[in-house]
Formats: structure tokens, sequence, C-alpha cells
């Protein structure tokens, strides 16, 4: 695959140009690539008034027209947090504006991903070879090396924390924790269940949560500086972005329908659901040091299903928990991920897409996922009831 060219994705030019402008030591976040463009556009700053580093931009953008007019969504910012960005300017360097580089860069993500894996089925003492089930992941491979997309390089952080956990070093696992949140803003979620061995030692769990919050302010800090503007792209992709969303869609095309601003009312509710879901499992499972990968698939599957964007890359941060909690309805939920390139075909606005296909792939997993749980409830209150007494 690293001599292929993406098929019907595109966000690996924004990638190749965020790493050129980090790596010539300009700011990806201040100008979006449509005010680089070499002829000005109706939005761009005009010529005699630009400012050095947007002249520098242009430069850059008129050396090397093809990639820069490649970009998708170019009149946005760029999304992707700094330690991202610093990974795109480590590709430019290795292979200016070549794929090559960038996926050699994921490379060395994914390897560095599978060791903490094999180390993490160790301390929890599985096998090893349940490793295959991220190392041969039909759609890590494909979405990774094939489309190029950079959600892998969340996850060395991500094992690394776990592991980390797993060995009691508290302070530790939240520093890696917060690596995962660098490189894309979701792993805060996981905080809660990373520190719930702290839940009786006051001191120590307010001492992690400190450095857990200094080190992600300061990790986010330079992307955190623009957010603050309503045009930029986090804010853009926060508030108005929808792609292959099934329960967020039902929220906003159903429940939430007769109300003002739907989209922001479900992204609320998801949200502040998302912060509940994982502070109750914190608690609930407070002194099971065991469950850490359980709870962990649970937050990233929920976050998933009730995401707005269900994009298939996503299913790469689910990947290697499948190698520690494999589950059919999971299993089906990467199964299903090709129905998302009917939308080429179909439209994304159909009402065969929208309400026939996306229902289907993430309905099926989600029926397997709540019988396997009925069944398992079934299976411990059968149990129960014909347990000898004491």
């Amino acid at each position: 695959l690293f001599l292929s060219t993406p098929v019907l994705e595109d966000d690996s030019y924004r990638y190749l140009w965020d790493g050129a402008v980090t790596a010539n030591g300009l700011d990806p976040y201040k100008f979006a690539p449509a005010d680089a463009a070499p002829a000005p556009l109706f939005t761009s700053v005009p010529a005699h008034e630009a400012p050095s580093d947007l002249r520098a931009l242009r430069d850059l953008a008129a050396e090397h027209p093809e990639p820069h007019s490649r970009i998708n969504y170019p009149f946005v910012s760029t999304i992707y947090p700094p330690l991202t960005q610093a990974a795109f300017a480590l590709a430019f360097v290795i292979n200016p504006f070549g794929l090559a580089g960038w996926r050699a860069v994921l490379l060395g993500a994914d390897l560095a991903a599978l060791f903490m894996l094999i180390k993490l089925l160790g301390a929890y003492g599985r096998s090893r070879i349940w490793a295959i089930m991220y190392w041969w992941n039909p759609v890590v491979i494909l979405q990774s090396f094939g489309a190029a997309h950079m959600d892998l390089l969340v996850l060395p952080f991500l094992l690394l924390a776990l592991w980390l956990a797993r060995e009691t070093r508290i302070i530790w696992a939240v520093l890696a924790l917060a690596g995962a949140a660098a490189v894309k803003l979701w792993p805060v979620l996981l905080f809660p269940l990373i520190v719930r061995p702290l839940l009786r030692r006051p001191v120590k769990l307010l001492l992690a949560g400190a450095v857990f919050a200094v080190t992600v302010t300061l990790a986010l800090l330079p992307q955190l500086l623009h957010a603050i503007d309503p045009d930029a792209g986090l804010n853009a992709y926060a508030s108005d972005w929808r792609t292959h969303a099934f329960l967020f869609a039902l929220l906003e095309d159903v429940v939430f329908a007769a109300l003002d601003q739907p989209g922001q009312i479900a992204r609320l509710v998801i949200a502040a659901g998302l912060v509940i879901l994982t502070g109750v499992l914190a608690l609930r499972y407070a002194s099971e040091t065991d469950r850490l990968p359980v709870l962990s698939t649970i937050v990233i599957a929920a976050l998933i299903f009730l995401s707005p964007t269900g994009y298939p890359w996503y299913l790469i941060w689910l990947a290697p928990f499948l190698a520690l909690v494999p589950n059919a309805g999971l299993l089906c939920l990467t199964a299903m991920a090709p129905l998302y390139w009917l939308r080429f075909q179909l439209g994304d606005e159909t009402a065969l897409y929208q309400w026939g296909i996306v229902p289907l792939a993430f309905g099926v997993p989600l029926f397997l996922i709540f019988h396997s749980l009925y069944k398992r409830t079934a299976n411990d209150e059968r149990r129960h009831h014909y347990s000898s007494p004491e």
C-alpha cells in the first residue's frame, strides 16, 4: 500500500499541507489553506496587505500547487492537535509532500501500538496471539496505510496509558493519556477510568488531575489560542459536521426536531451522556483493577455509536481493544464499515442511505451487543439461581 493512491479519500492532502506549514516554522492554525491560494480567492487577503507568514504560505502553495489544490474543506483551518502536527512535520522532513514519508510515520506508530498491545495482553494474562485482532484488522490496514488516515497515531499513547495504569503507575499513565489527547481530543474522556484506583486517595487524585490538566492544556495551547475564533476549523467540526450518523441522526431529526438548533442540543446531550457514562463506570468499578480494558471499550464504543461523524476510520480507535475484549457486536461493526462508501453512490441526503444503509451499519452491531449482554445477564442469573446453598 505504500505505492498506492488513496481511493475516495483526500484527508491526506491536508496532512501533507499541515506538515509542510509546520516544518517551515509557520502556524498551521492561523490561516485556512484557501488563504494561501496563489491565485487570490474571494475570501483571501489581498497580496499587498498580506503579512509575512501569509506570503510565505502563498509561496509554499505556489511551489506545490497540486497537493494544495486538492485539500478538502480549504476554507476551514486545520482541526488537528499539535502533536499530530509534529507527526505531519516529521513526514514532511522524511519525504516532502509525499505519502511514502507519511506512511512511514504511520508504520512507526503501528509497530509501537503492536508492541504495547502485546505487553498489555501479557499484563492481563491473555494470549499474545490475540494481537492479530488488531494487526490483521482490514479496517486498520486499509484506512491507515491505504487511505492514509491519521487516527493510528493515538494508539501507542492510549495503550501505553492503559499499560501504565495496569502497573499502578497512575501519574505516568495520565501523562501518556495527555499525549493521546494531544493527538486526538477524545481520550480526555478516559481520564476518570485511569484514575479510579485513586478515588480513596484524594490527595493523589488531585495531583493526578492537576498533572493531566496542565499537561493537556500546554500540549493543546497552540490550538486553543485559535479555538476562540468562531471560524476556527475545530469549532466548525464540533458544531456543524455530520456524516454517516445513526443515533445522532435520530436525536437531531426525530427527538429534538421540533426545537431550535436540534443539532446543537443533540451534541450537548451526547457530550453530557458520555461524561456521565464514564463517571458512573469509574465509580461503579473503582475497586476492580482488571476492568480497565472493558470499561475503556464501553466508552470508546459509545463515542463511535453516538458520534455525529461515523467515519469507518474511527474504528481504528477500537481495533486494539478487540484483542482484549472480543465481542461479536464490535466485530460486526468492523465488518459493516464498507457500507459507508455507499454514500458516494447513493448520496448522503437520500432516504435510502440515511434511513436504510446507516441503520444497517450500526443497528446490527448494536443488536448483537445487547443480545450478548442479555445472554450474559441470563446466564449469571441462572448460575445464581442454581448455586448450592452454603
